[in-house]
């Protein structure tokens, strides 16, 4: 990120420390959404109606991203949760692939592993981390995981056993004495204007905070009724443009700064809207989700004191998609509205602590 964007958005250039740690989370975040689809796709194979199917993956769905934000304001106001939070997550998700608790029971329990997981190690990633990119190499890897499960690539035995190896070193590292204080309910990477005690809240400017939310929700919405059409008979190619778009978005971000990367976004949804076909297709579902990175931490910034409720607000936000896959908006009206919600919100944000130095 430019210099001059860094006191606005981010902070102070982020410590080095803490890469093992990333890895852990992104790789445990790949085996959390892999045994949910490998444990759903083992009662779909099975099941000769379409009606059930997808009954129990709304209902599926409903938990593991409409409670999220309910998990994660209790792990911001509870701290000291997160040093179960893993084992916990991975318990249950365990007990969601057995088959002899019926369907009902097993999606239920699956949504719950799932939300625990993604609201706990979100809001630590959130919390602990101050720039773009670690955001985005976090949220990529669950899309490949997901659909290596769902179809069937990965049986469920395989995830189970890594995610719960993967819970048990998590838990041991994020929280060894010397790593305590990322735990602390005070976020990290925010400093000088912009700290939780005297920045965005302490100003009193919620107007134009709730309205930023507001727009960076919008979105997010935008972004999974987008990303919710695509289909393609090459199963594995969606999902990978998933997380090298969420990759290459935070990346980009701190790179070549916020602003430049919003147009850039923008420009790469009107060349794929110029064009048709599958290379348009990926392009654009691309363009998306380089956004996802940038929305979490802008959000993040509405309301720094609670990482986990941000981020599960936004996971929330993703819900439209998840259950309309027929919704239609222009794909035209997509592109021109999503640049406008995140210019908008940025220059709020902004403009709540001061110009760029």
């Amino acid at each position: 990120m430019r210099k001059k964007e860094v006191s606005v958005f981010c902070g102070p250039a982020c410590s080095k420390r803490g890469t093992d740690v990333l890895t852990l989370l992104t790789l445990l975040h790949f085996m959390v959404d892999g045994i949910c689809g490998a444990a759903l796709a083992e009662y779909a194979v099975n099941q000769p109606f379409m009606e059930p199917i997808l009954y129990y993956f709304g209902l599926y769905n409903a938990f593991a991203f409409g409670t999220q934000w309910l998990t994660g304001s209790l792990f911001d106001r509870r701290p000291n949760l997160l040093r179960s939070s893993f084992l916990f997550a991975a318990a249950a998700l365990a007990a969601g692939t057995v088959s002899d608790f019926g369907i009902g029971v097993q999606a239920v329990l699956l949504g719950i592993g799932n939300s625990v997981f993604h609201a706990a190690a979100g809001g630590y990633v959130l919390r602990r981390y101050e720039t773009y990119k670690e955001l985005g190499i976090f949220v990529s890897s669950g899309a490949i995981g997901l659909a290596l499960g769902l179809n069937c690539m990965v049986g469920v035995y395989p995830f189970a056993a890594a995610c719960t190896a993967l819970s048990l070193a998590a838990t041991w590292r994020l929280f060894r004495a010397d790593d305590a204080s990322a735990g602390s309910n005070r976020p990290a990477g925010i400093s000088g204007k912009g700290t939780a005690e005297n920045g965005v809240e302490g100003r009193g400017t919620t107007g134009a905070v709730a309205a930023s939310l507001v727009l960076l929700l919008g979105c997010v919405v935008l972004r999974g009724l987008g990303s919710g059409t695509a289909y393609s008979p090459y199963v594995m190619l969606f999902p990978c443009v998933f997380a090298a778009g969420k990759a290459l978005g935070g990346i980009l971000c701190d790179r070549a700064g916020y602003k430049s990367t919003i147009l850039i976004i923008f420009l790469l949804c009107f060349v794929a809207l110029q064009r048709s076909g599958l290379a348009a297709s990926v392009l654009l579902v691309l363009a998306f989700n380089m956004t996802m990175p940038l929305t979490l931490r802008l959000a993040h910034w509405c309301n720094p004191k609670y990482p986990g409720l941000m981020f599960g607000l936004a996971a929330g936000c993703l819900l439209p998609g998840v259950y309309f896959h027929g919704f239609f908006i222009a794909p035209q009206a997509m592109a021109v509205l999503q640049f406008l919600c995140l210019a908008a919100a940025g220059y709020l944000l902004q403009k709540q602590v001061g110009k760029p130095a």
